[in-house]
């Protein structure tokens, strides 16, 4: 398994154990708090006391697991974007310098032709008189 395979491997369990334990504990936080309705004065006392329950902690857990995995994802789409960019780039001046190449080629491939043409009208022997023309 690759690095990126085990790393995705393990935020996804992370994730999935962290969604299993705020479904089943869901309800202890839900308790927490409208146990403590009346008696608190405030939301931060209130968040505070289910904060301390069991149920609290893992929501607490989850909502910070859920949060760095978003800001791993928004990263790491951010650097496929420039990887990609810099390939497109890459590719591009590749292309152009194949196409230079490729014009040099046919021009030299047309001076040659020129020369050898030029060469052969220089010769002055007569197809006539029976000697071969190179």
């Amino acid at each position: 398994m690759s690095p990126k395979q085990k790393l995705i491997t393990v935020a996804w369990c992370a994730a999935t154990m962290a969604c299993t334990m705020m479904l089943s504990h869901g309800h202890l936080i839900m308790k927490e708090i409208l146990r403590h309705w009346p008696t608190s004065d405030s939301w931060e006392s209130r968040f505070e006391t289910a904060l301390y329950t069991q149920g609290g902690l893992v929501l607490l857990a989850s909502v910070l697991l859920s949060v760095s995995m978003s800001l791993r994802t928004y990263f790491v789409k951010q650097q496929d974007e420039r990887m990609a960019r810099r390939d497109r780039i890459q590719r591009d001046q590749h292309e152009r310098a194949a196409e230079r190449r490729h014009e040099a080629l046919l021009d030299r491939l047309s001076e040659t032709g020129r020369m050898q043409l030029g060469g052969g009208s220089n010769a002055k022997k007569s197809v006539a008189s029976g000697v071969k023309v190179r």
